[in-house]
């Protein structure tokens, strides 16, 4: 006998007070449904969930326009605010008796629902028999007319989701079919991947079953879809973008299949074939996997939305069989209702079969028994706080849930006995509904990881055909090459900006006489300037008083806060590219950029921003293949490195000062580059001009000075193959020694100018050059003549 602490849950236990069959291995892990026990795993659920990246891809982007810099900038700013999901703590359990009979209806279904396209858009018997009114066909807004063809479309369904719900009477019904281009997949894997961890000994013990290897299928079948046959074709995710709300799936998806995840300007089409624009030249691209709708796929083809940019081509590309889509170009007719219902009558004359699975009617009411309708949800839709906060924590209850199930298409290779048709994941992803949800949209961002527990009978593991392996470490893309090496610099100008902000900031605090003189003050408002990217302090202007140094503070600091956002929204267009650690990371940096953007940031906040922008550059140098995409990462990274330390010994340690006054601006400037503790600990004596500009510029083992940057930029250009990127850092590092032995001799301003304008010159031309060469299309207007 068992009686749940919170409370009796018929889905758990039987008339009797015994706890139900598929329940009782999931019991033995949870112990009972005690409320703290399961809010510290609904809490680690929910920081999970964010380390995934859900918590800084799942967003809103919202651009302004302050006085400080901002992304790819000086004039812009970005903010972003999650809504990140969160899976609830309790899973969806269903027996694996009862899910095979149902992963039976579901394969049927997928069955039944390409023969129809494959007739809607061919032979069109159904039409011809008036089994489907003609005028009807033609009037759905989803029907392409030019879609189909012999040989055009290698399969309709690669991949194909389905939403369901249990009736009054128990039996399963169908709330809408996915088969444009269906979502779930990914959020299945990625949730049971936090479900894995946060009850770790849980599904092993309970016997879950595993649904890892849908992802392998999927890849195999996309290969399968090649229409030149390659044993290893190229294969690429199509996404419209970060602006997209499933996007953190398509991100996910992307890295677990080892696929490029590719936007529409990633690709053009050319000579019958798709080709992806990389850094390198154009690749060719074999079959694509399509998270954009047929309505905003191509804008060459009728009924395009303006929604959509679209790969110009593509569809011809693929009635030509130079490229397969998956799932082909006009699969979303089969989600239109008038279709659908229409498909029990198609299956009995396409397949003679009768439909296992009927479909919901809108207002049908649901199980009344909790057994068939519901399950114990713990997660509330409240805002996402910390366990011990009474508003998000409530009682257990009682939720319908919505099950969505993923089938992949298998072909049936010679003597695997496997036979040609859908295998269901299984597992899944079950979506809670408020009271009045309709079943096909529920309002409450709380989902549940489905275990199929017990005996699965005598299902066959699925073979799974593995393509030889091929290296494509160079193919970068060169919008992802766009976006890291801006995530680089983006990083780089916020640690400059908050390490600015912290170093004054405190030595304010600690010499608050240090603003009585006008050198140092200027000094140090000049170097928070720098740093923000904002114009310099002019002499002329009077002295510097208390007020302008504490509005400079702030818009420094508002300036590293903008730069967290863009590398936020440069990071998730790459994630694919970063290590499975870095979005613990960025989802803390956003929470702290929105902070130090809209308050008084404590030191604290400082400091936290500077310890996880230096997890970042960690994960970036040690988790990162050094390859072309780390290369452009870290070009952005040292390029920036290189402005910020001219920028601040110009503004700081170019202006006349007497031996008391350099020492305060001096350890400023060594302490906004982390050098202030070498200095000490080599020369241990008072600051002395010379040899700070040694430790700074000069000397290739400080990781901060301008040698150590132009070292590694050497190293990159020269990993890429680039002369004339050879040539431009050659020439700035010949003008760095040029310039040394006039530093420190009389007029120091002058001096010191005539060192940053010589060094930065060459590397601004470089900026330039890396965006020519890499990032910037040819274009070659053609004129035209007049009539």
């Amino acid at each position: 006998m068992y009686a749940p602490t919170a409370g009796r849950f018929d889905e758990v236990v039987d008339g009797d007070g015994r706890v139900r069959a598929e329940w009782e291995p999931v019991m033995r892990e949870i112990g009972s449904f005690d409320r703290r026990v399961l809010a510290e795993r609904q809490h680690q659920a929910d920081r999970l969930i964010e380390a995934e990246g859900a918590g800084h891809l799942v967003h809103e982007i919202a651009l302004e326009r302050p006085d400080v810099a901002g992304v790819r900038g000086m004039n812009t700013r970005l903010q972003a605010r999650s809504r990140p999901w969160r899976l609830d703590a309790v899973p969806f359990v269903i027996a694996a008796a009862d899910f095979q009979r149902l992963a039976g209806a579901v394969a049927q279904r997928a069955r039944a629902i390409e023969a129809l396209l494959a007739d809607c858009y061919g032979p069109r018997r159904l039409v011809a028999e008036g089994l489907i009114p003609a005028a009807m066909l033609y009037e759905l807004a989803a029907f392409r007319p030019v879609a189909g063809g012999p040989g055009a479309v290698h399969r309709w369904l690669i991949h194909y989701a389905v939403d369901l719900v249990r009736d009054a009477t128990g039996a399963w019904r169908v709330v809408q079919d996915l088969t444009d281009a269906p979502n779930g997949l990914g959020y299945a894997l990625l949730n049971r991947s936090v479900s894995a961890r946060v009850w770790r000994h849980g599904l092993r013990a309970c016997g879950a079953a595993a649904i890892n290897d849908q992802a392998d299928l999927l890849r195999q079948a996309l290969s399968a879809a090649s229409p030149l046959m390659q044993t290893s074709p190229r294969t690429v995710v199509l996404t419209p973008g970060p602006g997209d709300s499933t996007y953190v799936e398509h991100s996910y998806l992307a890295a677990r299949l080892g696929f490029h995840l590719v936007e529409s300007g990633d690709v053009v089409m050319r000579r019958g074939r798709l080709w992806l624009r990389a850094i390198e030249g154009l690749e060719p691209i074999d079959v694509v996997y399509r998270r954009v709708a047929d309505a905003s796929l191509d804008p060459l083809e009728p009924h395009h939305s303006a929604l959509g940019n679209g790969i110009p081509g593509v569809v011809w590309g693929a009635r030509a069989g130079g490229v397969a889509l998956g799932n082909g170009f006009g699969s979303g007719l089969a989600e239109s209702s008038e279709l659908t219902a229409l498909l029990a009558v198609a299956a009995d004359r396409l397949l003679g079969e009768h439909l296992q699975l009927d479909a919901y009617q809108p207002g049908m009411e649901l199980a009344t028994s909790p057994v068939f309708a519901t399950s114990p949800v713990f997660a509330t839709s409240e805002d996402r706080a910390g366990p011990d906060d009474e508003r998000t924590w409530t009682a257990m209850r009682s939720h319908a849930v919505t099950l969505r199930l993923q089938a992949v298409h298998r072909a049936g290779g010679p003597g695997d006995g496997e036979r040609d048709g859908y295998v269901v994941m299984s597992g899944g992803t079950g979506r809670v509904l408020a009271d009045d949800d309709p079943p096909s949209r529920p309002t409450v961002q709380v989902v549940k990881d489905v275990w199929v527990l017990g005996d699965s009978g005598n299902a066959a593991p699925v073979t799974i055909n593995r393509p030889p392996q091929v290296d494509f470490s160079s193919s970068v893309p060169k919008r992802a090459a766009d976006a890291l090496y801006w995530l680089g610099r983006a990083a780089e100008r916020a640690e400059v900006a908050a390490r600015a902000a912290r170093v004054v900031g405190s030595q304010l605090h600690q010499d608050p006489l240090l603003i009585d003189s006008s050198v140092v003050a200027f000094g140090a408002l000049a170097l928070l300037a720098s740093a923000a990217g904002a114009s310099a302090p002019n002499p002329a202007d009077g002295p510097i008083d208390n007020p302008q140094l504490t509005e400079a503070l702030r818009a420094t600091t508002v300036a590293a806060a903008a730069q967290i956002g863009s590398l936020v929204r440069e990071a998730s267009s790459v994630g694919e590219y970063l290590s499975a650690t870095t979005g613990r990371v960025l989802g803390r940096l956003e929470a702290l950029g929105s902070r130090l953007a809209v308050a008084d940031a404590p030191d604290d906040d400082l400091d936290a921003v500077l310890a996880d922008l230096a997890a970042l550059s960690g994960l970036a140098m040690e988790s990162i293949v050094r390859g072309p995409a780390w290369r452009f990462l870290d070009l952005g990274r040292r390029i920036e490195r290189t402005l910020a330390v001219l920028g601040e010994i110009e503004a700081s340690l170019g202006v006349a000062s007497s031996p008391n006054e350099l020492q305060p601006l001096a350890e400023m400037v060594l302490s906004a580059n982390e050098s202030l503790v070498a200095y000490r600990r080599r020369y241990r004596s008072d600051v002395d001009l010379h040899a700070v500009l040694a430790l700074l510029l000069h000397d290739d083992a400080n990781p901060r000075s301008l040698a150590f940057q132009l070292d590694r930029l050497r190293e990159h250009v020269a990993g890429l193959a680039w002369s004339t990127g050879s040539d431009l850092v050659a020439e700035a590092a010949i003008r760095s020694l040029d310039t040394v032995g006039r530093t420190v001799v009389g007029g120091r301003r002058v001096e010191m100018d005539a060192l940053v304008l010589a060094v930065r010159q060459p590397v601004l031309e470089l900026t330039e050059a890396i965006a020519r060469r890499w990032f910037a299309d040819p274009i070659n207007p053609t004129a035209m003549r007049g009539r």
